[in-house]
């Protein structure tokens, strides 16, 4: 499942908001104060959902970012003082120059008992806005210069967390980090005071069997190649060592699958499998080392004979001059040589 739910992604909605001016420029962040009734909630709500795919956390114990949006939940007179806190915390813990920009808290309404908080780096953008005159007269357009601004473009948000506390402790958050989208920045990672929920390790595995799942669903209606060895092909392309991006897995699926129509079946299955097996959101490095091929392998013929052997006892097929193929299989003896009398387990 999902951080949010697809209704409380429909009814999300902006409740309170705040921001505060920071980069390392500055000698101390510039506090302001809350913006209420909030405005063009409508932007930053596609802001927030254009950032729901991320990495989930948990707050480590005695957590102080946990702690200021617990006050600020526990007491809405708080708002203002923890957001400033949070700010100047955020600014503390950047050891290196960064830009200037501002540190966004809101608190969103998903429906549900306990509000969602999300807090946003976002960077102010350098830009050049032109003003023409109404009318037919010829005219020379005015132009103005802007630093202070906030753009749809999701590189401009360079860090947001989405946090849903615990009832009484602790709390989850979904956290994207575009500075590192496998993980998170250090100072990041030490402002939060969270740890990793699932481990790139556990993850590769269950992306694995998403993929498996899927081909199992859809071999008959893929190319003879693929289908003669879509497992193979899967654990041979993750133990690559590919970074998987749930916005940005083609490579994966073409190395697999090869060309795969955007409205074919086969990725509405794979949307399906991903989220079945809680990877459907994540981004993360996959380890080879968890991506282990099994030793037993299996070859079938157009006549229905069967082979299992391992990678130390690989049968050598050659091509005959008819266009069949030739099997030769070395060993030290036979140890069944007789009619099957199971064949129903074996039936095609």
């Amino acid at each position: 499942m999902g951080f949010l739910t697809d209704e409380e992604k429909a009814t999300l909605q902006i409740r309170r908001m705040i921001f505060h001016v920071v980069g390392k420029t500055l000698e101390e962040p510039i506090l302001l104060e809350e913006i209420a009734p909030p405005q063009h909630t409508d932007f930053f709500v596609d802001r927030v959902k254009s950032a729901l795919r991320g990495n989930l956390f948990e707050f480590r114990p005695r957590s102080d970012a946990e702690r200021m949006l617990r006050e600020i939940s526990g007491n809405s007179d708080a708002f203002t003082a923890q957001s400033q806190a949070l700010a100047l915390e955020f600014q503390k813990q950047h050891s290196a120059p960064t830009s200037v920009g501002v540190f966004f808290v809101f608190e969103l309404e998903v429906g549900a008992a306990i509000p969602i908080y999300a807090l946003i780096k976002y960077d102010n953008e350098d830009v050049v806005r032109y003003i023409l005159r109404s009318g037919d007269e010829p005219q020379v357009p005015r132009l103005e210069r802007f630093q202070e601004t906030f753009v749809r473009k999701p590189e401009a948000m360079q860090k947001i967390a989405l946090v849903r506390l615990g009832a009484s402790a602790g709390g989850h958050l979904m956290v994207r980090d575009r500075s590192n989208t496998a993980h998170i920045s250090d100072y990041f990672e030490r402002f939060l005071q969270v740890r990793r929920v699932n481990s790139p390790d556990e993850m590769s595995g269950k992306l694995v069997e998403a993929f498996k799942a899927t081909f199992k669903e859809h071999r008959t209606s893929l190319p003879e190649e693929i289908r003669r060895s879509g497992v193979n092909r899967i654990y041979e392309v993750m133990r690559q060592g590919h970074r998987f991006d749930p916005e940005a897995f083609e490579p994966i699926l073409t190395a697999i699958f090869g060309q795969v129509p955007e409205e074919a079946p086969l990725r509405r299955t794979l949307t399906r499998n991903l989220k079945q097996h809680g990877v459907s959101e994540e981004t993360f490095d996959i380890n080879p080392e968890r991506v282990q091929k099994p030793r037993k392998h299996r070859l079938e013929t157009d006549e229905g004979t069967q082979i299992l052997y391992d990678e130390d006892h690989e049968p050598t097929v050659r091509d005959r001059e008819d266009g069949r193929k030739e099997i030769l299989i070395v060993t030290t003896g036979l140890k069944v040589d007789d009619v099957d009398i199971d064949t129903g387990s074996r039936r095609r």
